[in-house]
């Protein structure tokens, strides 16, 4: 049987800049994939996530944020501001959809979650990247360099540097009206899980779920089909899908 195709659409967030979406056609509503910093739109657990959507024939959306992959901009000098217009422009094209964010990628999902909550019927955020933005300042080296999970190495420019600060996390969890889903890795090298512990405490609906899923690191790859697989289950009992 011959696998549905995806198509490649062209976003302009800003005069002169592209982000480049791949979207595959599909029940609705559809998973929309946010990477992570560093990484790309066509990664091991969007592929995973792709593969999962042909099966269920439901409709799937990849994007690589600007800074990254083949969209324009220069990592390190995009900011998160700039990252949430992307993804914002995105779910726009996608319409009404259940977003799976990993790392960077899922807090660009929770906040855009709390922007737009008619847009989402859900969160699905995979090794949350809380407590980055505030803390990013000191997390350069001596250079004003950062380290992403992906072993990419940039300078951090201080524009992105103040718009991160700008970004209220504390907050976030009472903003979140949908469904989420969390799945944290015990082992996470960069992001504590406790962290995402507290964000789901702080959450104030009762339609939400934490895994820590034991040993995991921080990319996940290795845990992805048994992620995907508690995912839909929520998912399902919440009437997200």
């Amino acid at each position: 049987m011959k696998q549905a195709a995806t198509a490649t659409t062209i976003l302009a967030p800003a005069p002169g800049e592209r982000v480049v979406v791949e979207r595959l056609a599909g029940t609705t509503p559809g998973y929309v994939f946010l990477h992570g910093l560093g990484s790309v739109r066509a990664g091991e657990k969007s592929a995973a996530l792709l593969e999962h959507a042909r099966r269920q024939e439901r409709a799937f959306t990849r994007f690589d944020f600007r800074g990254h992959g083949e969209s324009t901009g220069t990592i390190g000098v995009v900011t998160m501001s700039e990252l949430l217009v992307d993804a914002g422009l995105v779910l726009d094209l996608a319409g009404p959809s259940i977003l799976v964010g990993s790392s960077l990628g899922a807090l660009v999902a929770a906040h855009l979650a709390a922007a737009r909550p008619s847009q989402v019927r859900a969160l699905a955020l995979l090794a949350p990247a809380f407590g980055f933005l505030p803390r990013m300042r000191n997390r350069l080296d001596g250079h004003g360099r950062l380290r992403t999970s992906e072993g990419m190495e940039f300078i951090v420019h201080e524009r992105a540097l103040k718009d991160a600060a700008s970004h209220d996390e504390a907050g976030l969890p009472q903003k979140l009206s949908m469904p989420v889903f969390l799945a944290h890795g015990t082992q996470d090298e960069l992001v504590p899980c406790t962290l995402s512990q507290a964000f789901f405490d702080g959450l104030a609906q009762q339609s939400k779920e934490l895994w820590l899923v034991p040993g995991g690191d921080h990319r996940l790859n290795h845990e992805i089909a048994a992620i995907l697989a508690r995912m839909d289950a929520f998912l399902r009992r919440s009437g997200a899908i």
